[in-house]
């Protein structure tokens, strides 16, 4: 691999990151702002899984942009020549 073949690995990961970060904050919002509990879910006692769910669904897209944060870290790093 040369240099040019990683430039364009490390701006395709950078693209990825954007639209993932991008699309994570859309999320988060649309969780925070938009999600509300109907009454027969209330009754049902559903409540506590769809908190469990959304939660794990942050979690996951938490991780998944600091791994990917991680990765674009340590690529310029490499050897080059």
């Amino acid at each position: 691999m040369d240099w040019l073949d990683l430039l364009a690995v490390q701006g395709t990961l950078k693209s990825l990151l954007q639209h993932h970060s991008s699309k994570a904050s859309i999320l988060r919002c649309s969780a925070f702002f938009t999600v509300q509990l109907s009454h027969p879910y209330m009754t049902t006692g559903k409540t506590i899984a769809l908190t469990r769910r959304t939660f794990v669904g942050k979690v996951m897209s938490l991780l998944l942009n600091m791994l990917s944060r991680l990765v674009i870290t340590f690529l310029p790093r490499s050897n080059i020549f």
